[in-house]
């Protein structure tokens, strides 16, 4: 495989020792020298081919398990710090995950928030589109799309464009979102979020049959109307549902094929909900048991001790910003929104060898799907490549094959 840091002018060395050294480098170091942000790294007609489904990698059972496992990395954390500018804070993601692409990991996915200064949450379409002919085989994902304060038409409509522009690698994530503010801007209270979503996706899924449609339901009405084309995929992308309660849970099993968990929940929670979503799922009579993964924070390190210390400041920045959009809900499981929480508890962290390890353990409770959130990722463009190629040799691969 050619490597993404060749080029460079370092000495060198393995992925591991690189991915350290570029991992001490934090993201609160002062602000590096302006300058390109796409000096490092491949350039985007490196990989400008887009792949067709057949030619995206199949899962492989490893070891852990009869379970394939897959893993993927969440953009939220590229955005910090946020003193770069948008220009470049979008310019330097791209560069990242082009050489990324090239690495092993299953998919690339982006939430969705509106409104939300001081944080930086690049919305999820645009910025996928532009994604799109970066990432070679890798799938594109939303985690998540909250459909209760979006248009269900204009969404299904974007999702089909979007399924098109990348040849079929598009999974959709959605969930029913919990910010006051958002609920406000789309004219929205809470109360309305579970049947919005649900309603959304009925329409959605008709739209998508690519046949016309007549729907006249409670926040959406449309008559005889049609899609210009359906998505690549059908009948549409696979869907999967974000969740942090039983009921999400027991939604997401009859509305999508698969359950995503949030970071905040606790490993011991996990398992309890992924085996509410599949016995939903067997109830129901679906033809399939579905998928189960959950987003972890991943922070790497020598060992436990230096990982921990070199993610401690994000993850207080981090811990702030959802304890004021006041994510806790009464139905929700207690989600980990404080340092005095032990990281053994939530993340997948440590040396490498520790977090394939966790990996194992996610595999035993169920788990299929795990999308890292690295809360130790460094500031500069060519050590983050760095640091996610060691990533991917040292827990990527290990834990997946």
């Amino acid at each position: 495989m050619v490597r993404p840091t060749e080029g460079r002018s370092e000495a060198p060395s393995t992925a591991t020792e690189r991915g350290f050294r570029s991992a001490s480098r934090s993201i609160v170091d002062p602000p590096p020298l302006e300058g390109s942000p796409r000096t490092a790294g491949p350039q985007p007609r490196d990989v400008l081919r887009l792949a067709r489904p057949s030619e995206i990698d199949g899962p492989t059972t490893g070891p852990y398990g009869t379970r394939p496992m897959k893993i993927g990395f969440h953009l939220t954390p590229f955005w910090s710090p946020t003193d770069r500018g948008a220009t470049r804070i979008l310019d330097e993601a791209i560069t990242v995950v082009a050489a990324a692409s090239r690495m092993g990991y299953a998919w690339v996915s982006i939430g969705q928030h509106w409104v939300s200064y001081p944080t930086v949450w690049p919305q999820p379409f645009p910025m996928l589109a532009r994604l799109a002919p970066e990432t070679g085989a890798m799938r594109l994902k939303t985690s998540v799309l909250l459909l209760p304060i979006v248009n269900a038409v204009e969404t299904a409509e974007s999702v089909a464009t979007l399924d098109h522009l990348c040849h079929g690698r598009l999974d959709v994530g959605v969930a029913i979102g919990y910010r006051e503010r958002e609920l406000e801007a789309a004219g929205l209270a809470r109360r309305d979020r579970v049947a919005k979503l649900e309603e959304s996706l009925d329409l959605m899924k008709r739209l998508w049959s690519g046949e016309e449609v007549t729907f006249h339901g409670r926040y959406t009405r449309l008559t005889q109307g049609r899609m210009g084309f359906p998505p690549y995929q059908r009948p549409h992308p696979p869907l999967e549902m974000g969740a942090q309660s039983e009921g999400a849970a027991r939604r997401a099993a009859r509305l999508t094929d698969g359950v995503f968990f949030g970071p905040q929940v606790a490993w011991r929670d996990i398992g309890k909900l992924g085996a509410v979503f599949r016995q939903a799922r067997a109830e129901s009579g679906a033809a399939t048991s579905g998928s189960v993964g959950a987003s972890r924070s991943l922070i790497v390190g020598k060992d436990k001790d230096t990982a921990g210390a070199a993610a401690r400041e994000y993850l207080e920045k981090t811990f702030a910003m959802y304890r004021t959009w006041e994510m806790q809900e009464k139905t929700m499981a207690p989600l980990q929104l404080s340092s005095d929480i032990a990281l053994d508890d939530w993340t997948v962290y440590g040396s490498p060898r520790d977090c394939v390890e966790t990996v194992a353990r996610a595999r035993d409770l169920g788990l299929d799907k795990i999308g890292f959130t690295i809360y130790s990722l460094p500031r500069d463009v060519s050590a983050r490549v760095d640091y996610l190629q060691m990533i991917a040799e040292e827990v990527v691969a290990p834990a997946t094959h």
